[in-house]
This record gives structure tokens, sequence and C-alpha cells, in this order.
């Protein structure tokens, strides 16, 4: 009896040794995890740079009449105060033609666009008052930045031509003051050529908007204020339309309404590498359970520094999968990363185990890694999946552990 106590006391001394090694092994996988945060804070300052040079992620506000009020009636003394009108109406409709941008080994959607704007103005007595006191009327366009236009901008109103110029954040172009009457609309066109990376946003106008974009980009992230009212995505790319009216937001939301289109990839190696390494000690605590039961069933004898041994094969793991993805599309990064460890370790518990025992451990590895890639690549469901996949292991290591209590010394078999 004291033979299987003592046993019994070893047996319980080695599961929390075991636990507490699995709980120091998090220590690695955190020091992995900060080094893909670090490569993903590299790609994002690669982007910016690209940005630079290239053209920002563009923000266009719908046009406006931008009128000066005279000093004296300024609220602020520092400098002109400007009185803006709406555009009553604005129609932008455009094409996006995506190409990626390589540095180095990092990638980023970059954009050219040719936006067809059209709409009119309706101007108001104070409008008109100002005008008329000032003699001074332009039409300003709000951009994000001006580093991605690629030609020259040019106003046409009433069939005559007036161009845009750099002026604040924007674009603005003079139109004669007599143009603007009370209640006469005063319409408008112009092209703007533009490119960017990522995303391209609009802010709409009081008045009604609507926007039409066209794209070869297969994978849109349509986000903002506003969804598209109609959008066809496949294979080929999207068209989207969006129609915005007066009663859909009020003077104080329109800046605070930027919608449109996000061209990025949608889930990038680093955040599949993330959520990858979140199922580290799922993993760890099975291969060692794994190990453990094997232990006190069969009772050959695991050293803990081979346990310590496998839990840094298993963090190894996440450095290859984040190198590899670097260079190779995820899927294929996984399955060469999975597919290393899993041999590594199952010549490892070849040569502690020496028996059969071994090639059905390895199996179990490679389950566990397809499991766990599919999991992954489910966009709904893999809680559950994952809780089931948890009973269904706990159900088996119960089915194992049943008769621990039971096995019998030589000394209780002769008692």
């Amino acid at each position: 009896m004291e033979t299987r106590n003592s046993n019994s006391r070893k047996l319980f001394l080695k599961g929390v040794v075991i636990v507490c090694t699995a709980i120091c092994m998090l220590v690695p996988v955190l020091m992995v995890n900060g080094v893909v945060d670090e490569r993903e804070d590299l790609s994002e300052d690669v982007t910016d740079e690209i940005a630079r040079s290239w053209g920002g992620r563009q923000v266009i506000s719908a046009p406006e009449i931008r009128m000066p009020v005279p000093e004296k009636e300024s609220r602020d003394n520092a400098g002109p105060d400007y009185y803006f009108l709406d555009s009553y109406q604005t129609a932008v409709a455009g094409k996006v033609s995506v190409e990626m941008l390589r540095r180095s080994i990092y990638e980023v959607p970059a954009y050219r666009t040719e936006l067809e704007v059209a709409g009119a103005f309706v101007p108001d007595d104070t409008a008109v008052s100002l005008v008329r006191r000032t003699g001074k009327c332009s039409v300003f366009l709000q951009l994000d930045g001006l580093k991605g236009i690629e030609d020259r901008v040019i106003l046409k109103v009433e069939g005559k031509e007036y161009p845009f110029h750099p002026a604040d954040d924007g674009l603005q172009a003079v139109i004669p003051a007599w143009m603007v009457r009370e209640g006469v609309p005063l319409n408008y066109t112009f092209s703007l050529k533009i490119k960017g990376i990522e995303s391209i946003r609009f802010v709409p106008n009081q008045g009604r908007f609507s926007l039409r974009l066209e794209s070869d980009y297969p994978s849109p992230g349509f986000c903002g204020a506003f969804l598209p009212d109609e959008r066809t995505v496949d294979d080929s790319g999207f068209t989207a339309e969006w129609q915005i009216n007066e009663m859909n937001l009020s003077d104080s939301e329109r800046y605070a309404s930027k919608f449109g289109v996000d061209f990025v990839v949608p889930v990038s190696q680093y955040q599949q590498t993330s959520r990858a390494i979140k199922y580290f000690f799922l993993i760890i605590c099975l291969v060692f359970t794994g190990i453990f039961l094997v232990e006190a069933v069969s009772g050959r004898y695991v050293n803990i520094v081979q346990y310590i041994v496998t839990g840094f094969s298993l963090c190894l793991f996440y450095l290859l999968l984040l190198a590899f993805s670097e260079y190779l599309a995820f899927g294929l990064a996984y399955l060469i990363a999975a597919v290393l460890t899993v041999v590594s370790l199952g010549a490892y518990f070849m040569a502690i185990l020496r028996s059969r025992i071994a090639y059905m451990f390895t199996l179990a590895m490679a389950v566990i890694y397809g499991f766990i890639y599919v999991l992954l690549n489910m966009e709904t469901g893999s809680l559950l999946a994952g809780s089931l996949a948890l009973f269904l292991i706990l159900c088996v290591i119960m089915y194992f552990t049943r008769n621990l209590n039971k096995t019998k010394t030589p000394e209780v078999m002769n008692h």
C-alpha cells in the first residue's frame, strides 16, 4: 500500500511540474508574438513610406462654394473667415485600377482612378450678399493630400473653364462673382485623376450625393458611415453604388460621415500568425497531457528535460510560420512549418518512447495542426468547432485515465 501511495505522489508531483513547464512555455511564445508585432510595425512603416512617395489614403469631399467674410464680420481676427455653400447635388463616378507595389518583401495595394464629378450649386441670399460685398467667390474641393493628383483639374461651369489651384488643404478654382445669383442653379463638372493606397473615402454634401465605383479588385471592404445601396462582387472585381440625401446627416455629422472602400489584404500573414499563436496553450496542453498519459499507463519514463525540449519545438513552429509566410502564401507556409515540426517531434518521440505509440503520437500531432488550420480559416463557427473538439479530447482523456487508481503493485497483489 505504501508503494502504491508513493507512486501516486510521484505521479502527482510529476503532473504539477509538467503543468508549470507548460505555463513557462508561454514566455518564449510571447517573445515570438513580439517578433510578429515588430514585423507588422515594419510593414506599416513601409506602407507609410510608399504613401509619401505615391499618394496616401485618399479622402475626397464634395465640392463647396467658398466666399470670404469681410474682416470686420469675421469671428477669427487671426485670418480670413469663410462662408461655405454646399453643393445642392453631387454625382461622382469612377473606375479604380488596383496594383500591388512591392518594397523588399512587403506588398501594398495601390490604385489609380479618374473620377467624373458633376453637380449644381443653388446660391442662397447669404452667399449672394457676401459676393456683392467682396466680389470674391471660388469653388473649393477639400482633399486629404495633393501628392496623388496626376493631372490638371479643370472646373467647367456654365460652359466655361476655370483651373483648380492648390489652396489650404485642397484645390480652389476662382469663378466670376456675377455667376452667383440667388436661386439660380450653378451647374459644374470636372475630372479628377488621383492615385493612392489601401483606401479611398468620400465626404458627402448636405444635399443629394451619389457615388458609383467600379474596380478590378476582387476583395473590397466597404466601410464608413454608409454601405452601398447596390453592390456586385466577384472574382473579376466589384461595382458599388451609394445614394445619400439631405435627410441622412446633419451639418455637424458631415465630416464624421466618411465612407468608401478599403483595398487592403483581407487578412495579412501577421494577423493569421497572431491568431495561430492563440491556440498555442491548447496544443502544448494536449501534447504534454498525451505524453503524461503514456507515462502513467505504460510505465515508460519521460524526463522533464524532454518535456521542455518538446515545448521549445512547439514554440519554434510559430517562428518558422512567420518566417515562411513572409515569402510564401500562408497556407503553404503553415504546411511547411507543420511538417518540419511534426517530423522532428515524431523522431524525438521514437527515441524517447521506443514504441509504436510514437507513431500514434506523431499522427495525433499532424491531426492537431490540421485541425488548428481549419479553425484559422473558418469565418464563423470556429468557437463551436473548437469547443466540440475539446469536449471530444476530454472524453478520450477520461477514457484512458479511468483505471489509474485501480492499478495494483506487486505488494498489493501479494497482500
